[in-house]
């Protein structure tokens, strides 16, 4: 089995993603008013962690995405799709469309994040 963040081979074949999946940095998510953090991410989607709620796949809703930075503010409201959910371990989430906006709120983490 390979991990999350450096899965690049699976156990079940080839991987299929045309996004990258990224450990760094960590955001924050908020998911129906309840704050959790990311796995990993790619400009596809995001991987959450220790999911608990009622989400089912299929679903689509809207998230607040934030960097986890101690100097600047980085957050957007975004619109994801449910792709899958695993009780208590994970929810997989989908972006419905990568917008500039959301494009752009990337570019400003990561430049925050190696100015330092």
């Amino acid at each position: 089995m390979t991990s999350y963040t450096l899965g690049y081979s699976s156990v079940r074949g080839k991987e299929r993603r045309k996004d990258r999946r990224l450990p760094l940095p960590i955001f924050s998510v908020r998911v129906d008013g309840v704050v959790y953090h990311t796995m990993n991410w790619s400009l596809g989607g995001l991987l959450v962690e220790s999911y608990d709620g009622p989400r089912q796949n299929g679903e689509t809703l809207q998230i607040e995405i934030k960097a986890k930075d101690a100097t600047a503010d980085f957050r957007m409201k975004v619109n994801v799709q449910v792709i899958r959910v695993i009780p208590n371990e994970s929810l997989a989430l989908q972006f419905e469309a990568m917008s500039p906006a959301l494009y752009e709120f990337f570019e400003r983490c990561f430049a925050a994040r190696f100015k330092r």
